[in-house]
């Protein structure tokens, strides 16, 4: 039996799509391990207690996930322009400094716990999971949850603005590849030789080839809500989402009693630690929008809402949630995104970072949502977006019609039977 290592990291909406993959291929009869941070252990021990009778990926935890350093810090948020572009750049300068001695644990532990693999799985926040599929010397399978692989057609999923720059899409995705990078380089090279033996890999990033040789890529979204590149090779492919089965969620009393007695229920999560400062313009907006929401936010900052318009809880499953609900508001990140438009309701995203303004674009042009930068963001602005999505007819018939289409579609299967065909 063919043993599959699908290596992931980063935030809980990196995580949940390979556990749903990891299901699949163990259904299809692979032995299949998923290497993940060891701050995922209770995810998986959820999901398998809820599949007890179902195959289910082994978990191997490693050590360290520079993702956890990237905390939101009003308008120094690391790895974005944020709206104090002079105080992001600091605060990414800070965060690269700090994780540097991480991310060289976390390579020398993730490399450790790959042995044995017939074949690595990786995506965008493990990039280095080529290295240690070559030190290994096993086939590697790239996964994105967006689309990275060199297009003319937009410019990088990983801008932090999205109008075209023509001849220079292409040239996009290589730049921030390159800059990704030379960011890792030292301690990628650093783990070559320490763990595998192998000399520097070139200071142009492996991946960056040519159109015609890009490894084989599951990307799992829908064309649907991205459709193909014309100048993607026949390696590319884009299998649909990998979503896990909903749970068996049971709500309390008190959020079941909100929502029926709303008038206008959303669902508001941001998926940030810094949530919390957006409270008082929260509360401002849904009172000019007539509106209730269910806020997503830690436990420690509930007693700072003052509104009875807000509903805060620490936790609460998107797929019930947004089956509820009216509305969903996010920050736009591909697990949240997938989970709002599955659910047919009109999408307000509020990107911050990475692929969020990506995501942002495709709900615009769906037809199925907004999306309001940080630069843009106040009361008045989200107030009148809420107020659109909900009496705009033409929107929530078009978030119907995308989510069953989306509905129709098999990613995981897709994606399992492509693995199968080229192991």
């Amino acid at each position: 039996m063919k043993t599959i290592t699908l290596l992931t990291s980063g935030t809980r909406g990196d995580v949940i799509p390979y556990i749903a993959l990891g299901k699949g291929l163990a259904a299809a009869g692979y032995n299949v391990r998923i290497v993940a941070p060891r701050g995922f252990a209770n995810l998986f021990d959820t999901e398998k207690n809820r599949n007890e009778a179902s195959p289910f990926p082994t978990f191997v935890p490693f050590d360290g996930n520079p993702t956890d350093l990237l905390i939101e810090q009003g308008d120094s948020t690391p790895m974005t322009l944020g709206t104090n572009p002079i105080r992001s750049i600091q605060a990414t300068r800070n965060f690269l400094q700090k994780a540097r001695p991480l991310y060289r644990r976390m390579l020398h532990s993730a490399a450790q716990a790959c042995h044995g693999a017939d074949l690595l799985i990786h995506g965008l926040p493990t990039i280095w999971g080529a290295h240690i599929a070559e030190g290994l010397g096993i086939p590697t399978v790239r996964a994105n949850l967006q689309p990275l692989t060199p297009t003319r057609e937009f410019p990088s999923a990983l801008l932090p603005f999205r109008f075209s720059l023509g001849i220079g899409n292409w040239l996009s995705h290589w730049a921030v590849t390159q800059a990704t990078w030379l960011s890792w380089r030292s301690e990628i090279n650093h783990a070559r030789h320490a763990d595998f033996g192998l000399g520097a890999a070139h200071w142009l990033d492996p991946s960056l080839q040519a159109d015609s040789a890009q490894p084989l890529t599951l990307n799992a979204f829908s064309e649907i809500v991205v459709p193909r590149p014309k100048d993607w090779n026949s390696k590319q492919l884009i299998t649909g989402y990998w979503k896990l089965v909903a749970p068996n969620w049971a709500p309390p009393q008190a959020l079941q009693h909100f929502i029926d007695s709303a008038q206008n229920p959303i669902a508001i999560g941001f998926g940030s630690p810094g949530t919390q400062g957006y409270l008082p313009m929260l509360e401002e907006a849904l009172h000019l929008a007539n509106a209730q929401a269910v806020l997503t936010l830690p436990t420690q900052w509930h007693s700072d809402v003052k509104s009875k318009n807000i509903f805060p809880i620490e936790y609460v499953p998107h797929d019930w949630l947004y089956q509820r609900v009216k509305v969903a508001i996010h920050h736009g990140g591909a697990g949240t995104t997938s989970a709002s438009l599955h659910a047919g309701i009109p999408t307000i995203t509020l990107p911050l970072a990475i692929d969020q303004f990506f995501w942002g674009e495709r709900v615009q042009k769906l037809g199925v949502g907004l999306s309001i930068p940080q630069r843009k963001l106040n009361a008045q602005n989200l107030a009148q977006a809420v107020s659109e999505t909900l009496n705009n007819k033409e929107m929530n018939t078009r978030a119907k019609e995308i989510s069953g289409a989306l509905h129709k579609e098999d990613g995981i299967q897709t994606a399992v039977s492509v693995i199968q065909k080229n192991t």
